[in-house]
């Protein structure tokens, strides 16, 4: 009995709970809190990933009759698109399938009937603007809703500010540029910055830049010609256009003049922004037009090509991420990327006060060729 009950003082001994320095129980508890806040932090972030996944799901086919839509295209020369997805509610047709709505929900709602389906649908093959994958029909262009575009917007704001500082570092050389030109004689720096700063060195004049040293690939090649396109969708109480974008357009040419306009409120409810009557029309000659078109943006080429190739890894997650890649290539999807991006480096300059834009929101401008 004595040796039963020497063992079992022995166990009783060795089991007893152990007394820690106080230095010890704040260490271990410590431990135990960042141990729960990872677990945390873990659970956020499979929430956020599970809800990210499902933000697009909800759609039906009435919500996307109803949603506003814009069709939108990048061509140059003769390489214009040889079909129209804003007829016919083509549009509506691949938006619908972006959303996995069922062929026949679709079409009944559109009142095709299988002639008019099969017709649709193989003009949008030859065109490559739809694939057949087994018995799947997917969009082959970009399809920016409104969750998807406010997403990527979220996504751009640490690029964007990347190139806005180092556009800054920038200025003092453009502004140098600007007093070489005649048009300097008619206009200060400041009322030209937001055309210089955002349509010249950003847009208009930079993007085939971006296309050739970048990119490095052809434009998509669709039914023998090749274009960008995208369909991006709208906020119909905004007076700007799809995700505050800026964009460059032409409202008048011959041989020896252009006349456009650049900005983000080119919309019908502007009423009258697509005549350049009785507007502030900003004169560059045909000297500046040199500049304008050559000069200017290689100042800040080098640059914004290292900040792009210094994010490429990051651009192709975003790519992956929000699911662009099931769609279309990078080249597509980027290039529309980049009008958010470099609208949200004008929008960061703006609010710095490096950049003065027009009140109306548009910048008219006539450029002499010859």
């Amino acid at each position: 009995m004595r040796l039963a009950s020497a063992r079992f003082e022995r166990l009783v001994l060795l089991n007893r709970p152990r007394k820690f320095s106080k230095t010890v129980r704040q260490q271990l508890k410590q431990t135990l809190i960042e141990i729960l806040n990872m677990k945390i932090i873990k659970l956020l972030l499979l929430v956020s990933i599970l809800a990210s996944c499902t933000t697009e799901n909800t759609r039906n086919i009435d919500s996307v009759i109803e949603s506003t839509f814009e069709m939108k295209t990048i061509s140059k020369g003769n390489n214009h698109p040889k079909i129209d997805i804003s007829q016919d509610s083509l549009f509506i047709f691949l938006t619908a399938l972006h959303f996995d709505i069922p062929i026949n929900e679709i079409t009944s709602k559109l009142n095709w009937d299988k002639e008019e389906t099969d017709k649709n649908i193989k003009s949008l093959i030859e065109n490559n603007l739809l694939v057949k994958n087994e018995n799947k029909y997917t969009p082959n262009l970009g399809i920016f809703t409104i969750e998807r575009g406010n997403r990527l917007i979220e996504k751009t704001s640490t690029i964007a500010n990347e190139i806005a500082d180092s556009l800054i570092g920038k200025i003092s050389t453009v502004k140098k540029m600007h007093h070489e030109m005649s048009v300097s004689r008619r206009y200060e720096f400041q009322e030209l910055s937001f055309f210089y700063l955002s349509n010249i060195i950003l847009d208009m004049a930079q993007i085939n830049n971006v296309e050739k040293e970048f990119l490095k690939k052809e434009r998509p090649l669709r039914n023998g010609v090749r274009y960008y396109s995208a369909i991006l969708e709208k906020d119909s109480s905004e007076i700007t256009e799809p995700f505050r974008l800026y964009g460059n357009q032409g409202l008048w040419r011959s041989d020896s003049t252009y006349i456009g306009v650049y900005g983000n409120t080119r919309t019908e409810a502007n009423i009258g922004w697509n005549s350049y009557e009785n507007k502030n029309v900003h004169y560059f000659s045909k000297s500046d037009l040199d500049f304008i078109v050559n000069k200017m943006p290689e100042i800040f080429l080098p640059t914004l090509l290292n900040i792009l190739e210094r994010n490429k890894p990051y651009l192709l997650s975003v790519y992956k991420t929000l699911e662009f890649e099931n769609e279309t290539s990078f080249e597509e999807f980027f290039i529309w990327w980049y009008h958010f991006i470099y609208s949200e480096t004008t929008d960061i300059l703006i609010r710095k006060g490096q950049i003065s834009k027009p009140e109306s929101g548009l910048f008219y401008y006539e450029l002499k060729m010859k």
